[in-house]
């Protein structure tokens, strides 16, 4: 499949307490523009367990984004840190199975938009692009 036409399907977890007020991002499956995205909020970024982001790209996840706060502006005090430290052990795990470990990553935003929230999905999917399809997706 040619990477330029290649549509990555990414999975976004991203912390609820990061919206800026009033906003609210859907949840489920998204056809953007050159990508599919599913959305998933949650209390907090450190929530999201190092198996569930592997296990997410064994199932055949194109790529995996973890939206955070910034981690002066977590309620949680170490939430971020948290989250950060487990998508890094996650990377570390691809990385060691030939996985390419920039199928998952981790940004630290706060206040933000449902078109933020898009952006930051389609910034991953441009990152994840040009490595095809992840092989571990079966035939759909």
């Amino acid at each position: 499949m040619n990477s330029n036409s290649f549509e990555p399907e990414i999975f976004v977890l991203y912390c609820g307490r990061g919206l800026a007020n009033n906003n609210y991002l859907p949840e489920g499956t998204k056809k953007a523009d050159g990508f599919k995205a599913r959305f998933i909020m949650m209390p907090c970024s450190s929530k999201v367990e190092t198996a569930y982001v592997v296990k997410l790209i064994e199932q055949g996840i194109d790529g995996v984004i973890l939206v955070a706060c910034p981690e002066e502006q977590c309620q949680f005090l170490v939430g971020s840190t948290r989250a950060r430290a487990r998508v890094k052990y996650a990377r570390t795990l691809l990385d060691e199975a030939g996985m390419n470990a920039t199928r998952v990553g981790v940004v630290h935003r706060h206040q933000l938009t449902s078109d933020d929230i898009i952006t930051i999905a389609q910034e991953h999917a441009n990152t994840v692009r040009p490595l095809g399809q992840n092989p571990m997706r079966s035939t759909r």
